[in-house]
């Protein structure tokens, strides 16, 4: 099954990012976006051989769309 799940990317002033996803309460790091992002996918993939995938997207529907908002301030 796909599941559409919201990332953010935060540049780390070490240097480096972390990448979060705050809907399966996953974190990683990496020296690029990129490999943020694909160590994100690992913890993620990890989180579902551990507690499995109906727990990890227990609240997140597989039809569900993902947006970016802006809000100026």
């Amino acid at each position: 099954m796909k599941y559409k799940l919201p990332v953010v990317i935060i540049p780390l002033h070490e240097g480096g990012f972390l990448a979060r996803c705050e809907q399966v309460k996953a974190t990683a790091t990496g020296n690029t976006c990129d490999e943020a992002t694909e160590n994100l996918r690992e913890a993620i993939e990890e989180l579902i051989k551990e507690y499995g995938e109906a727990a990890v997207f227990q609240e997140i529907s597989p039809e569900g769309e993902v947006h970016v908002m802006e809000v100026a301030l």
